[in-house]
């Protein structure tokens, strides 16, 4: 009976110790963990392009990471040393996606609801990867919309209408804090979501052994984004520019993702402001409060939230460009990377790749 006990009080520990780091009205929400849809394409990622998966495995740690951090500290040493330590991370090429519930517990439990939101995006993000790296599938259009359609059933689907990043989405209070105060881990973190739009480009250029053949080019850039951040950026990668060839091929999926990472970015400046929201109940409120605005079931079928979508002129660009959009240099498509064609942030030399140190 021993064992049990130990173990009984073991479990009444960690309720005690969740009860007393969450606000009251945040303990109890339903928790679940579901598959996505299977077929002849899953885990095609991790068979056909490695090195590629394992980059994305650091990409899924950075994020949690940097979330757990900004809710601890913003102290500027600290949170660099965080910044540094995603680094080391991502370049121990970890062989499998660490468990994000480990790497920022106090998130996961403060705000489950958003984290469930990010876990069903993800999955849709590596379902893609999955069928445009497997040759076992050949109707990858019919495919895609089978997936698309499972996706956006799901009560946490963020929705692929275009919404307005840029303006209404980028003018809360808090808008731009973490990128005025950590503009290094900002542009890393745009880093991030810029290789995961290119990737896509360069996934519709061939079969496995043609992306095998072309992916190097595309991670030594990405390395070399880590290794000297583009702070010159002023707003996060979009996928029409990462991905022109994908987003016009597959737009529902290119908005769905250009969301997810501005719904990234609105998190993180909330935690970047504890002026603003002093307390986890504060930060929970104000991250609930956004949350709605990306769900699908808020814009189909009927519509909650159209003072959020993108103007039409801009829709394709999710809202930027013009008068209106982001000033300064842009990242390049995959293509111009691979033809020896892109720039670095400044748009006046070639890019370091894996020249240089951190």
């Amino acid at each position: 009976m021993k064992p049990l006990r130990v173990l009984l009080v073991s479990a009444a520990v960690v309720m005690v110790l969740a009860a007393a780091v969450l606000p009251v009205q945040a303990q109890w929400v339903m928790r679940d963990h579901r598959w996505p849809p299977r077929g002849p394409w899953n885990w095609a990622l991790p068979r056909e392009l490695p090195q590629l998966y394992r980059e994305f495995n650091g990409i899924d740690f950075g994020h949690a990471h940097l979330a757990e951090t900004l809710l601890r500290t913003q102290d500027l040493e600290r949170v660099e040393r965080a910044r540094l330590d995603v680094l080391d991370f991502i370049f121990s090429a970890p062989s499998v996606p660490p468990d994000e519930e480990q790497v920022a517990p106090t998130l996961t439990r403060l705000v489950w609801e958003a984290q469930r939101t990010f876990n069903w995006a993800h999955g849709f993000h590596r379902s893609l990867y999955d069928l445009f790296a497997s040759d076992a599938v050949h109707d990858k259009d019919g495919t895609y919309r089978r997936l698309l359609a499972d996706y956006l059933e799901k009560a946490e689907a963020i929705t692929s209408h275009p919404l307005d990043h840029h303006g209404k989405l980028w003018g809360f209070p808090e808008s731009r804090s973490f990128q005025q105060k950590f503009a290094k881990f900002n542009t890393q973190i745009w880093a991030y979501h810029w290789l995961q739009a290119a990737t896509y480009d360069v996934q519709l250029m061939g079969d496995a052994a043609r992306q095998r053949e072309l992916m190097p080019a595309l991670i030594s850039w990405y390395h070399g984004y880590l290794r000297q951040p583009p702070v010159e950026w002023q707003f996060m990668p979009l996928m029409a520019e990462g991905a022109p060839e994908f987003s016009g091929r597959f737009p529902e999926a290119a908005r769905i993702f250009d969301n997810l990472h501005m719904l990234h970015d609105n998190i993180d400046d909330i935690l970047s402001r504890p002026d603003l929201y002093p307390t986890l109940a504060a930060k929970r409120e104000a991250i609930l409060r956004i949350l709605p605005i990306y769900l699908h079931r808020n814009h189909e079928p009927q519509e909650r939230y159209a003072e959020y979508h993108a103007a039409a002129a801009g829709a394709a660009h999710g809202g930027h460009g013009g008068p209106g959009g982001p000033s300064g240099p842009r990242p390049p498509a995959a293509r111009g990377v691979l033809q020896g064609k892109a720039r670095t942030g400044s748009g006046t030399t070639p890019h370091p790749g894996t020249h240089g140190q951190r």
